[in-house]
């Protein structure tokens, strides 16, 4: 029934297939990128999601989870063409724009392996080569009348029989950003799948906006022009290079920061500096992983420049002029870049310098003057500060509420940020219980044993530094 079997890496592809919208509900189209796209050109999004589901056995689900999952995905890819559709370069270094033909499909494919679902699903250390088999390459780039055409999507659903699915995905992140493709896409498919089919839910928040003409350029900058400028040195040739992840000597864990433990960590920096331009779950969790990585690599002999720094993105919906509505489709993210010196990081007051150099970054970006207009004319020398030196990226987001993602086959387990693995860098996120927060680390094996050691111990002794500092009695409204 499945002529194109073949095995790697202990998973056994069972089906290989392209899905495409239902036939006759979706048109051709071009959909321009903006700056923010443009961004993104030459990254991709690499996410595995694990389900536990110990009763669906592997006739189950090549009887019914196959069918229900190509028919979900295309009902999902009617709203949100783009996943179905290509980059189109055209001839002469043009501006790319993503297309969507009528017959355009995405890949998808369903696999069964025979791996430990238990061992990979823990949030101890494993090996990063552990996941590859579980994550689809994205299909092949091609040249047609001189215009470089790049598949934006791959998906992969892999049976662990009687213990769970995997569901993977390997996108071009030029489609959009973790917002529309995690909240907004793949809720959607979760949803329609859950469903049995049934769409007619979609309307307000699943509905998607494409509109570009709400984009603004007050002061004739061209920002898609300066931007693109900025990454031109990406050629046809870069493109052809392989893009699924190779091998590495990186392991990654999984780092869980309790409602109660972020509380006294905000009576830390609060105790320190009572009037921070801004504090969060999300900066004081950051600041505390920062410092510890910080201490990690300087314990392994890592000669880190005097200056480090670390970059998230900031989601700017709402804060265009006019804002964007909540479910505009593509990127809408600029960075924040904090940064701090090395032996202020990897000192006693370490991770309370560290959290509030991240909220005052966050706090310029978003109320600085002059709004998208002079981070967009800051972009080119914000990378050129972060490529000097040690750079810590975050990538994800709790907000995505990614714990809330179900197929109907039970409750998201965990799930695992593979893009990581090409860079230094983490993924926060909302964790399997009601205000906890979750950070996956990956890293070469001795700085990840160094990191273990000292994240830990901070946590043991954080009750007791508070207490020292007298923090414990100090209140504050956004705590």
């Amino acid at each position: 029934m499945y002529p194109d079997m073949e095995s790697d890496n202990m998973v056994t592809v069972l089906q290989h297939c392209q899905v495409s919208p239902p036939p006759g509900t979706t048109s051709e189209k071009s959909l321009p990128l903006t700056f923010f796209d443009l961004r993104m050109i030459a990254s991709s999004a690499k996410h595995l999601f694990f389900f536990e589901c110990t009763s669906i056995s592997k006739n189950q689900f090549l009887e019914s989870i196959i069918p229900s999952l190509k028919h979900s995905l295309s009902l999902s890819l009617k709203y949100y063409y783009p996943f179905a559709g290509n980059l189109i370069f055209p001839p002469n270094s043009g501006k790319p724009e993503i297309r969507y033909l009528e017959r355009d499909s995405a890949s998808l494919i369903f696999a069964e392996s025979s791996s430990d679902f238990i061992h990979l699903t823990g949030k101890q250390t494993r090996n990063t080569t552990e996941f590859l088999s579980l994550l689809p390459q994205l299909p092949p780039e091609s040249m047609s009348h001189d215009t470089l055409v790049v598949p934006i999507s791959s998906f992969q659903v892999t049976l662990f029989p009687d213990s769970g699915i995997c569901v993977g995905f390997h996108l071009r992140h030029a489609i959009g950003d973790g917002h529309s493709v995690v909240k907004s896409f793949f809720k959607t498919w979760a949803s329609i799948t859950k469903a049995g089919g049934d769409a007619t839910f979609l309307s307000g928040e699943f509905v998607p906006y494409y509109d570009r003409t709400r984009f603004r350029d007050p002061e004739g900058l061209e920002f898609e022009t300066i931007v693109w400028n900025v990454l031109e040195k990406i050629t046809k040739e870069e493109w052809s290079r392989p893009h699924h992840p190779k091998p590495n000597n990186k392991v990654r864990a999984t780092f869980v920061i309790s409602h109660a433990t972020a509380q006294q960590l905000k009576k830390l920096v609060l105790g320190r500096y009572p009037f921070p331009s801004h504090i969060s779950t999300f900066t004081v969790t950051c600041g505390y992983v920062w410092s510890c990585l910080a201490k990690a690599r300087a314990a392994c002999g890592e000669d880190d420049n005097e200056m480090v720094h670390f970059l998230t993105e900031v989601d700017w919906r709402t804060r265009m002029d006019p804002p964007l509505p909540a479910t505009y489709f593509g990127n809408c993210v600029l960075p924040s870049l904090a940064c701090a010196k090395k032996a202020q990081l990897t000192g006693s007051d370490g991770f309370v310098i560290g959290a509030k150099s991240i909220g005052d970054a966050i706090h310029k970006s978003l109320h600085h003057t002059g709004g998208v207009s002079k981070t967009v004319k800051n972009l080119a020398r914000e990378r050129e500060a972060a490529s000097k030196g040690w750079l810590l990226e975050c990538f994800s987001s709790p907000k995505f509420k990614m714990y809330d993602i179900d197929f109907g086959w039970g409750r998201l387990k965990t799930n695992e940020e593979l893009s990581i693995d090409d860079c230094e860098a983490i993924a926060v996120g909302d964790g399997q219980n009601e205000g906890e927060t979750e950070i996956i680390l990956s890293s070469p094996k001795p700085v990840m044993d160094a990191f273990v050691s000292i994240f830990s111990l901070g946590l043991q002794t954080l009750d007791e530094e508070v207490k020292k500092l007298g923090a414990n009695n100090f209140t504050r409204s956004k705590i």
